[in-house]
């Protein structure tokens, strides 16, 4: 033998020692040996020598070799035991061969020795190689008994014939059929009971036998239906399939997250099919830039249409239609945009690819990226060219139209001053009192409309006149015309900022005019003195004006319906026409409150 074996001896005759090792060597045996003969030398040994092979004398003077192999067989057994005695019987081997000797050798026939001994370590190497696959065999099948239990798959195993063999726990579980129930049964019937007609006629056998790929199966479970991946191979001892793994997936959540998928990615190609129909439909601009101003990819064919420019033109560039300055107030609205705002609304002059100067409103909106980071700019611009050369038209005949009113109301005024002057000169053919104050009467209105029409005339704003600085003109007109009571009688004049349309203003000029003239000629007789208070505010839903005095107060028996003076048939008339409400108080003073709706 080639490699050098230990051999550990227990032998008490030199002679015998030495005629055993020379047969050993002359058997071409390769050897280190080591003789002992007493049982704790001998322990001390086994331990430390750790011989491949013990050859044991019978008897021994101290020791014996039948304790010699019970304790081999308790801390080496493994290693092979062979008998070599000068003195052994037949039956006494045989006994000896029962209970773990590997073999036995007479003395007296040596010759045998070492072809025993070749054959005991050739068993004992075979012995041992058979012990250690099946150690290894069973390491792995508790490995993968483990894994077979433990696993959150379903796993099942089928003979050839398609009937079960086992199933894991995973399975057990979740389907509520007990394993014991599952072993032997039918595969086929399984199949058609779980998915149906899924396979060909629900014969999951016959697709096991012809096909290689997992397959996707659908059951019902316990939500609803849930999605199986079905992975699948025989299982081969010495050539034959003897067995078929199954392991199945349940794989419901990734094909939710895969249909998912799909469902957003179509969505996202609607609305990306929607949003260019869109931007391709509509008659804005819209353009798409980076952080540094050039055009991204997107300008679209309005874009085409305003700016003169096609898309290849203008890709990569920056916008072509800004001159230098309204490039530098363009780089202004970048900065603030990049700045995460939204601008809109901004009137910017451009030159189109013809050189035509046309005006556009603009918007931006900053791009940010999944991060919220800004990654661009959306820019869109509406041409608006139109609509300012209509603004300028329409100011530009406004303007016209303002000066023209302006003349209008200067006219008026002049023509109601040439109708008061007229009636002064008519006045003078007559010498009747009561005529003479029906003319003065009638002029104080003239002038009272008159003012209306000046007031308009002298301001900015042609549709609507300062009623309080109205008053305050009327006013004195009124004390100068009673120039004889200005001084016995005191008005006081408290006007809020009230802007009235002229046709209103006109009625309550003539309304104020009526009560005002009536103070001074009916309530303050004989030089008597006193005060005229006339107020004006803005009240909720409209306007209250009060005009009030300490005179004499009204007569006896005073009716406001049944009165038949000219002054205040007009003030109840022009109420009525104002839609407003006539209220007279006389506790302290006599006081005319007219409220006016807004």
């Amino acid at each position: 033998m080639g490699s050098n074996i230990r051999i550990l001896i227990l032998e008490d005759v030199p002679l015998d020692l030495e005629l055993m090792e020379a047969e050993l060597r002359r058997d071409g045996i390769n050897f280190q040996s080591h003789c002992v003969e007493e049982e704790e030398e001998y322990r001390k040994s086994i331990t430390e020598f750790q011989p491949d092979i013990i050859l044991a004398d019978h008897s021994l003077p101290h020791f014996d070799g039948i304790s010699a192999m019970y304790i081999a067989q308790e801390i080496t057994p493994e290693t092979p035991f062979i008998f070599v005695s000068g003195q052994m019987g037949e039956e006494f081997a045989v006994e000896m061969l029962k209970k773990g000797a590997t073999d036995y050798v007479l003395k007296h026939n040596l010759s045998k020795l070492g072809h025993s001994v070749k054959r005991a370590l050739k068993e004992s190497e075979e012995h041992l190689n058979k012990k250690r696959a099946e150690e290894r065999l069973a390491r792995s099948e508790k490995k993968y008994r483990a894994l077979f239990e433990l696993s959150p798959d379903y796993m099942m195993v089928l003979d050839p014939d398609g009937h079960v063999l086992d199933i894991n726990h995973r399975l057990e579980e979740d389907s509520g059929i007990s394993r014991e129930d599952f072993v032997g049964k039918d595969a086929n019937e399984i199949a058609r009971d779980f998915v149906g007609d899924q396979f060909n006629n629900g014969e999951i056998t016959d697709y096991l036998r012809n096909h290689t790929e997992p397959m996707e199966i659908k059951i019902e479970g316990h939500g609803g239906f849930e999605y199986i991946e079905v992975h699948h191979a025989p299982i081969v001892k010495e050539g034959k399939i003897f067995a078929i793994q199954i392991i199945g997936r349940n794989i419901t959540k990734r094909k939710t997250a895969e249909n998912a998928l799909i469902e957003s990615k179509k969505r996202l190609h609607d609305v990306n099919t929607y949003l260019e129909a869109i931007i391709n439909a509509s008659p804005f601009a819209i353009v798409d830039l980076h952080l540094d101003g050039r055009v991204k990819s997107l300008w679209n064919p309005a874009a085409e249409n305003i700016f003169g420019w096609k898309r290849m033109e203008v890709l990569g560039k920056p916008l072509p239609f800004l001159n230098d300055n309204k490039g530098t107030m363009y780089e202004n609205i970048m900065h603030n945009v990049l700045s995460g705002e939204f601008k809109s609304d901004l009137e910017l002059e451009c030159a189109r690819n013809d050189g035509e100067q046309i005006y556009t409103m603009m918007a931006t909106a900053p791009l940010l990226n999944v991060d919220n980071n800004i990654q661009g700019v959306m820019a869109t611009f509406a041409d608006i060219s139109d609509m300012i050369m209509a603004e300028k038209q329409i100011k530009a005949s406004l303007e016209e139209k303002e000066v023209l009113l302006r003349e209008i109301h200067h006219r008026v005024k002049n023509n109601l001053q040439i109708i008061s002057s007229l009636m002064s000169l008519q006045s003078e053919y007559t010498r009747e009192p009561e005529t003479l104050k029906m003319f003065q009467e009638s002029k104080n209105r003239i002038r009272s409309m008159a003012l209306i029409h000046e007031k308009l005339y002298q301001s900015g704003d042609m549709a609507h006149i300062d009623f309080g600085e109205y008053l305050k003109s009327l006013v004195e007109m009124l004390s100068t015309f009673h120039k004889e009571k200005k001084d016995d009688v005191k008005v006081h004049l408290n006007c809020e900022d009230v802007f009235l349309e002229i046709d209103t203003a006109i009625s309550m000029g003539l309304i104020v005019n009526e009560l005002v003239s009536n103070c001074f000629k009916h309530s303050f007789p004989l030089d008597r003195n006193g005060e005229v208070e006339i107020n004006l505010s803005k009240m909720s839903g409209g306007y209250l004006l009060e005009v009030a005095d300490d005179g004499v107060g009204l007569p006896e028996g005073f009716d406001l319906e049944s009165t038949g003076t000219l002054g205040l048939l007009i003030v109840q008339t022009l109420t009525m026409q104002l839609r407003g409400s006539l209220e007279i108080k006389t506790a302290d003073k006599t006081c005319f409150s007219l409220f006016l709706k807004e």
